[in-house]
């Protein structure tokens, strides 16, 4: 009687404790429930209604697409219909161009650095070519070449003589050239005119490089001692240089 009375208790004791867990499980499901459910509404509360099928049709991001021709005048758009001008006041937001279009100003980019094979091959970074060597060409208004005594290897060319050391050093790959001449004592002053006369010998010298080689990159010394017979950069004046 003992063993039956003890193993009803024991069965007693495991229905309440598989009833309680059951009922906790319950009421975590409830408040799981609960929770999300207010979640949801609390998210909504800042969501934007997606458009039903019968609004879609009536605006632009799910309409058919444009195939309208665009205003680049934008003469349509003046300050009755948006409110503002945008090509009004003296510092408009745009401008119009020599097509009447309008146009955003913009900062100057110079593509001096890629206009050309050449250039693109003079500037290239991280490699070491021919084409990126700069030739320096010593030249004189005179038949013959003239050795430079101060300079070992180097001298003076003649325009021809000169034009020919292009073509060699174009088959070799260098395509860049510099210019330095040597201008009669006869034509030089103070002031360099000679520098302006486009009948010089380095005005010469470009156009016959650029007539034959016209893939050629010619550069040219702008400092005035060449053309000077002071022997300096610049124009002298009270015994001072004004080459700032």
């Amino acid at each position: 009687a003992t063993n039956v009375n003890e193993n009803r208790r024991n069965d007693r004791h495991k229905k309440l404790k598989l009833l309680s867990q059951s009922t906790i499980r319950t009421i975590n499901m409830r408040f799981s429930s609960i929770y999300i459910a207010s979640m949801a509404v609390s998210v909504s509360a800042f969501m934007t209604p997606s458009p039903t099928s019968s609004t879609r049709a009536n605006t632009a991001l799910f309409g058919a697409p444009c195939f309208d021709p665009v205003d680049k005048t934008l003469k349509g758009v003046d300050a009755d219909s948006t409110g503002f001008d945008p090509m009004a006041g003296s510092n408009p937001a745009v401008i119009r161009n020599n097509n009447d279009e309008v146009w955003v100003p913009q900062r100057a980019r110079p593509r001096r650095n890629r206009k050309s094979a050449a250039m693109r091959g003079m500037v290239r970074e991280c490699i070491v070519t021919p084409s990126n060597f700069i030739y320096p060409l010593f030249i004189h208004d005179e038949e013959n070449n003239q050795a430079i005594a101060s300079m070992p290897g180097c001298e003076r060319h003649s325009l021809d003589s000169m034009l020919k050391e292009v073509g060699e050093s174009f088959e070799l790959g260098v395509k860049t050239f510099v210019l330095f001449p040597k201008v009669d004592d006869a034509l030089k002053t103070n002031l360099g005119v000679e520098a302006y006369n486009p009948d010089g010998i380095v005005h010469r010298a470009i156009r016959m490089i650029k007539e034959k080689y016209p893939e050629s990159i010619v550069c040219t010394d702008v400092a005035l001692d060449p053309y000077s017979d002071q022997g300096h950069d610049g124009v002298v004046e009270n015994g001072k240089i004004l080459n700032d």
